[in-house]
């Protein structure tokens, strides 16, 4: 398949994952179970992909990077429920996106990137547009306070995922020869520890769940290994800028027909700021 037809279906995989969140959320299904079948899913799928040939190899420090990148994986889906409920699948899931100024940006400080004038406008593009990213006006009455609080589990949305982003740069620096399968079965194992304890409390309640939690988690594999697939074809600033409008692309359309999401005039404009960002960031 060429590469353009593996960016194509990490768009779709991907904009699945941010989809089959949503439908949960709208159906209010037992978040921690939802988690740990989806974790479930991905860690079985890596090790059938041979994952786990290579973890005795993993050093110190990718271990460590593993183990906090699993947890932060748990923390950015709970995030994204967050934000879903208070903000709506569209403005959250642009955030997550947008939130790629923040490993472009630390990746420029502490391992001196080039910076040239395309991505800092970019960056600078990404922070501008977040105060538009609120379902409702910001102001300091009554309805602009829960604004406001709407709007900060967007901000720890695009900080969480950012930063998580960014830990993979951290990796790829510090160390480039680590086996990339078995550093994501790490990564989805701890995800896995940390989200199962919940099942085993309310163990009844998983079968309610099951059809869901393979959904994300096929969508979740899925999407990773197309994108792998996509980089091993096309460049970074091809396959990541098309990525990011793609999946904005769907799951603004489906927010608005499946969802009946209402988007203010400002919010228009963040999309479209957004969009911009995410193409100048990848440059």
């Amino acid at each position: 398949m060429s590469g353009v037809g593996w960016v194509a279906l990490a768009v779709i995989f991907s904009s699945g994952v941010a989809l089959t969140m949503k439908a949960a959320n709208a159906r209010q299904i037992r978040f921690w179970h939802f988690l740990a079948v989806n974790y479930l899913v991905c860690s079985l799928g890596l090790l059938a992909w041979g994952a786990g040939r290579h973890l005795g190899q993993l050093g110190a420090l990718t271990w460590s990077l593993g183990l906090f990148v699993g947890c932060m994986y748990v923390l950015c889906l709970w995030l994204f429920d967050r934000a879903i409920s208070a903000t709506g699948l569209a403005l959250s899931t642009t955030l997550m996106r947008l939130s790629a100024a923040l490993p472009t940006l630390g990746s420029m400080i502490l391992f001196a990137e080039p910076a040239p004038t395309a991505r800092l406008l970019g960056i600078g593009l990404a922070f501008a547009c977040l105060p538009l990213a609120s379902r409702e006006p910001l102001s300091l009455d009554e309805r602009g306070r829960n604004a406001w609080r709407g709007m900060l589990w967007g901000l720890l949305l695009f900080s969480a995922y950012g930063m998580t982003d960014f830990m993979f740069k951290v990796q790829a620096e510090l160390a480039p020869t680590a086996d990339p399968k078995s550093f994501l079965a790490v990564i989805f194992g701890t995800a896995l520890l940390l989200t199962a304890p919940r099942v085993c409390c309310h163990a009844g309640a998983i079968k309610a769940v099951m059809g869901w939690g393979i959904l994300l988690g096929a969508a979740n594999g899925l999407a990773t290994y197309c994108m792998l697939r996509a980089l091993s074809r096309l460049p970074g600033s091809v396959v990541f800028p098309t990525l990011g409008l793609g999946v904005i692309a769907v799951t603004t359309l489906a927010s608005l027909l499946a969802w009946r999401e209402r988007l203010r005039p400002a919010n228009l404009v963040f999309l479209m700021m957004a969009c911009v960002a995410v193409v100048l960031i990848n440059r």
